[in-house]
């Protein structure tokens, strides 16, 4: 590839390729990421799209937690079974919610594991309201007298939504 055809405009990603220069050698050069410059942007809404679907759907008790992860986590059923040593069947009544009732501790504390979640997230939805805007949130080493945490219920009995506010 020559150097002309390569080289994009983005500074926030730039990247080194080596590429023919104008003068027939070939070498590095500095250019930005052509993916990020005009896809990255749409992945994020997407799956923003994406969570924003399953906690509606969580919340609702038409999915388990189990499934809210499995698919934020881009895993496959079998991928699952296998990483938390399961048979697929048994992992497939955990992503239905009537049957996320019946799972021990123990086997959530496998499946937080997997998830690289904090047992009690498998429990609760975290939200974090700045001014009028809700973003998902994980409480990590932040001042607790800076924020106000409210729990509510939702229909599902197994899940609350926790919402953290900045204080003013």
């Amino acid at each position: 590839m020559k150097e002309k055809d390569i080289h994009q405009e983005y500074e926030p990603q730039q990247l080194i390729m080596y590429v023919e220069k104008e003068d027939g050698t070939y070498g590095p050069i500095q250019t930005g990421s052509y993916l990020s410059k005009n896809f990255l942007d749409d992945f994020w809404l997407k799956r923003m799209n994406l969570e924003k679907k399953l906690a509606n759907q969580l919340v609702n008790n038409d999915i388990s937690p189990i499934y809210y992860y499995m698919v934020l986590s881009e895993l496959s059923v079998a991928e699952l079974a296998s990483r938390v040593g399961m048979h697929v069947f048994r992992v497939k009544r955990h992503l239905k919610a009537k049957h996320f009732s019946k799972i021990s501790l123990s086997t959530l504390a496998r499946y937080a594991h997997v998830f690289d979640v904090p047992l009690s997230n498998l429990l609760q939805i975290i939200l974090f309201q700045d001014g009028d805007d809700l973003k998902s949130f994980y409480i990590k080493d932040k001042a607790p007298e800076l924020f106000e945490i409210i729990q509510n219920a939702t229909k599902n009995p197994h899940v609350a939504i926790t919402t953290i506010k900045k204080k003013i």
